[in-house]
This record gives structure tokens, C-alpha cells and sequence, in this order.
């Protein structure tokens, strides 16, 4: 009977074992579904303003260049796709594709996961990267992090297969092209994916099954290279504009060893990926044993690095180093999965957050701090502020309205998009120009009869003298609140070859 009973159950097991991992899997792609359904749905009652980033891109996607001012032009791609398939260009079509392309990202993170653990981790991984506080943030507006983090995973998928192709003898030209692709398109939306090259390089010299064919590596970097050339060639011909304004975000002025803001930064990852995850990281970092952990850790610990110490030579947003948690997640997975509460607090935390910032955007756009200070205070006040400059400029005559303010500018673009009678134009710069409105649309001499500058009133150019405003105004509640607002008639000798009224 014993060995009937230990028959039985050798039998059994592999039956139980099924369907524990078809549990998995289906609980893991039905959140992916759920969560990212409700996050396009939430978008629909989102009441917050496009942020002047947002607004930017959204002209980006309207333009379809081959590069813009400080980014790659990828992100003006994907919106201007979204606009076109959501029928309309509001605020709910140009963040459209942020909650659809994480939840995508969520899906290959699963079947990353699936390469490297059992079902179980590889679900929790998936859930975990899905209720990141970033990539709830990164659901609710259109960023260049979103595209760049789907391609991140999409490349580490196929130098996978590319390792294992290797192993197995068989050819990888199918996976080559696969990673040239994804690489490519990765450094289409944000330069910041060039971080992985080298990670790549020490993730395949610390583990067999991330290590690919020199062919393999060759062919992928010459698909890459076609892929960006046509970025490449923007750049040329803007005098590589784009490479100015990195070097000028990097703000690099010597060692100066600014140690405050290299820990704000460091500590500031608890709160992109949330403390347990990052927590999970370092521990899982100390303990790496397996070469697969080494590759992991290779694969994301030098990012946070490599940011900590620019915060030590400048400064660090607390994004710059979001791309490292693509595989932080899976890096953190098994620390977290070993003890119940700990997955279990990782998940209700991120639920929470994953919960609330939504909420925020459409009812709690009016909650306000100890301080006063509205709490969305950054996301809010943008339309109000120029659609009151229109209706004021409109009543003055204007055939044009002119700002220096890269927050107006944006939100101006994008409320006169089917303006004919008015032009949207920036103040005229010497030198270097300071945004993108500035390098493509400057005002031009005689372009406009009467053009008129809106300002925040104590931030007119010194070209405007005492220059009296035709109107003005206190800000409503949001960006710039109590502050006064106004426009002016454009001087001549604010536009270059004018000086002297000519």
C-alpha cells in the first residue's frame, strides 16, 4: 500500500503542478488585463492639465520629424498614433498609450520572468512591476520612460533566446534582428537606454544564459544603427541640439562632490519603486550567489550608480535611473516571495498607491496641503491660464501670441492647434536657443501685426522697458496660483533685426 500510496502520489503531482502554474499564470494575466483596463479607464475622468512635457511631445507627434529639441522623437510618434486611433486629440487621447504600453511591458516582464524562474515568481514579478509607484505615475501621463521601459524588457527577451539559440547551436538571426529592433527603438525613446550597453556586455560575461554570439551581438548593433540613423541625421543638421541639451541636463561643472543630493537621490528610488522592492534589490545585491543573480544585479544596480554619482557631480531626477527597475523587479522577486508578509506588504503598498494617484487626478484635484498649496499643484492651472490670455489677447486684436515660458508655450500650442486666425510663437533668442518652441518657432520679423507677449508679469525680458500690459490678471488655482499674469505688446526691439526699429 505504501508504495501504491507513493505511486499515486508521483502521479498526481505533476497534475497538481499544472494546474497551480495555470492558476498563476491566468491570476497574473487577468491583472495585467484588469489593472490596465481601469487605467484607461480612469484617464477618461482625469482632470488634470497636460504637463508642459506631455503638451511638448503631443506637438512632437504632430510634426512626425525624425528628432526633436531634448529627446528622441519616438514618444511624438506613439501619441500622434494614439490621436489618430482614439479618434480626437484631448488630454485622454495623448496619454492614451502610457497605460496599454506598460501593461504590455508588465506581460513581457512575465515571460522574462517564465526565462528565468517558475511560473510563481515570474507572476509576482509581473504584478509587482505593474503596481510600481513609476509605473502607476508613468500610467496616468505620457512619458519617454514608458516606450523606453517596454523595450528595455523586449531586449533583455531576445538576448535571451539569443543565449539560448547559442547554446543549442541553432541560429539567432531571427532574435539578432529582434534585439537590433528593440535596442534601436529604445534609444528612439529616450538616449537613456545606451545605459544597458555595457550592462548587457557584464551581464553575458557573469552568466552563461545571458551571453550571445559576437555574429549575433554584430548584426543586432547594425539593425540598431538603422534604426536611429535617421535620428542621427536630425541631429546633424540641428547642430546636434539635442546632444547640447543632455550635456546641459547633466549641468557637469567639475568634481564638486555635492553628497546632500546624491543621497536625496539614492533614497528617492524608495519612493519610484516603493521601499520593499528597493530594499529587495540591495539585500538580493549583498546575497547574489548565481551567476544569474550577478547578471540581474548587472543589469540594474550600475544604472542607480551611475545616477547617485551625477547627483554628486550636479544634480538627479528621481526618474533618471527608472530604467535599472525593469530588471530590479525581477532582481528583488525572490527576497520578497521568500516570506508571505513581505510579498504580501509589497503588493498591498503598490495597490494602494496604484489606487490613489488615480483618484487624485479626478477627485482630489482641489485637496490642498498644510501649507495651502494644492497638492496636483504641478498639473493644474496650464489651461486656465491660457485660455484666459486667448479670450484677453483675442479682445486685443492679436494675430499672435508670443511667450518665453516653456509651461505657456506648451499648453499655447496645444489650445490653438486648430487656431488659423492666431500664431502661437516664441519670444526670438540669440545664441542657443532654450526649447524647442525657440529652435522651430521663433517670431519672425513682420510675421505679425500685433503680437502680444504672455508673461508672468515679474518675468518680462529686459527688452520690454516699462512697457505698460494691454491686460492682466491674477492666476486661478494650479502652477503659477496669487500670481499676476499678463500681456504686452510686443516691443521691436524684442525681435533680432529690429534693435534699432527698423
Amino acid at each position: 500500500m505504501q508504495n501504491a500510496a507513493s505511486m499515486h502520489d508521483g502521479v498526481a503531482l505533476p497534475h497538481v503542478q499544472a494546474s497551480e502554474q495555470r492558476g498563476w499564470l491566468t491570476f497574473a494575466v487577468t491583472a495585467i488585463v484588469v489593472v490596465t483596463a481601469l487605467r484607461v479607464l480612469a484617464l477618461a475622468f482625469n482632470r488634470t492639465d497636460l504637463f508642459v512635457d506631455e503638451a511638448q511631445y503631443w506637438l512632437w507627434g504632430r510634426e512626425m520629424a525624425f528628432g526633436a529639441y531634448s529627446k528622441p522623437p519616438l514618444i511624438g510618434w506613439l501619441i500622434r498614433a494614439a490621436t489618430i486611433l482614439g479618434g480626437g486629440e484631448g488630454t485622454f487621447q495623448v496619454r492614451l498609450a502610457a497605460p496599454v504600453v506598460h501593461g504590455i511591458a508588465a506581460a513581457a516582464i512575465l515571460v522574462l520572468g517564465r526565462m528565468i524562474y517558475d511560473v510563481r515568481l515570474a507572476s509576482l514579478a509581473a504584478m509587482i512591476y505593474l503596481t510600481l509607484p513609476a509605473v502607476t505615475l508613468g500610467s496616468l501621463l505620457i512619458s519617454t520612460d514608458t516606450p523606453m521601459m517596454l523595450f528595455i524588457v523586449l531586449s533583455m527577451i531576445a538576448v535571451r533566446n539569443l543565449a539560448l539559440a547559442r547554446s543549442q547551436g541553432r541560429s539567432g538571426l531571427g532574435w539578432s534582428i529582434g534585439l537590433g529592433l528593440c535596442f534601436g527603438l529604445g534609444l528612439m525613446s529616450k538616449y537613456a537606454m545606451i545605459y544597458f550597453l555595457p550592462c548587457f556586455i557584464a551581464a553575458g560575461w557573469l552568466c552563461d544564459a545571458w551571453r550571445i554570439r559576437l555574429r549575433d551581438a554584430a548584426l543586432a548593433a547594425l539593425v540598431c544603427l538603422v534604426v536611429i540613423a535617421p535620428n542621427l541625421w536630425w541631429n546633424a543638421a540641428h547642430d546636434f541640439m539635442t546632444a547640447r541639451h543632455t550635456a546641459d541636463n547633466a549641468n557637469w561643472h567639475g568634481l564638486q562632490l555635492k553628497v546632500g543630493s546624491a543621497l536625496e537621490f539614492f533614497f528617492s528610488q524608495a519612493g519610484v519603486v516603493g521601499p520593499f522592492v528597493f530594499v529587495g534589490m540591495i539585500v538580493a545585491t549583498i546575497r547574489a550567489k548565481t551567476a544569474e543573480a550577478r547578471a540581474l544585479v548587472a543589469l540594474s544596480m550600475p544604472i542607480v550608480f551611475l545616477i547617485t554619482a551625477q547627483g554628486l557631480m550636479s544634480r538627479a531626477l528621481a526618474n533618471w535611473a527608472v530604467g535599472a527597475y525593469a530588471a530590479g523587479v525581477l532582481l528583488a522577486v525572490p527576497v520578497l516571495a521568500s516570506r508571505r508578509w513581505l510579498i504580501g506588504s509589497t503588493l498591498v503598498l503598490g495597490s494602494i498607491v496604484a489606487i490613489a494617484l488615480p483618484l487624485m487626478t479626478i477627485a482630489g484635484t482641489g485637496l490642498r496641503l498644510p501649507n495651502g498649496e494644492l497638492a496636483m499643484a504641478r498639473y493644474l492651472g496650464r489651461s486656465e491660464l491660457v485660455s484666459t490670455g486667448l479670450s484677453r489677447a483675442r479682445e486685443a486684436g492679436a494675430d499672435a501670441i508670443v511667450a518665453n515660458d516653456r509651461s505657456i508655450l506648451a499648453e499655447l500650442f496645444y489650445q490653438l492647434r486648430e487656431e488659423k486666425q492666431v500664431l502661437p510663437r516664441a519670444l526670438p533668442e540669440t545664441g542657443v536657443p532654450s526649447s524647442h518652441y525657440a529652435l522651430l518657432y521663433p517670431l519672425k520679423a513682420g510675421e505679425a501685426k500685433n503680437p502680444l507677449y504672455l508673461a508672468i508679469a515679474d518675468s518680462l525680458p529686459a527688452c520690454f522697458g516699462g512697457e505698460a500690459p494691454v491686460a492682466r490678471w491674477t492666476a486661478g488655482p494650479g502652477f503659477v496660483e496669487g500670481r499676476e499674469i499678463g500681456l504686452w505688446r510686443l516691443p521691436l526691439q524684442c525681435i533680432p533685426g529690429n534693435a534699432n526699429g527698423q
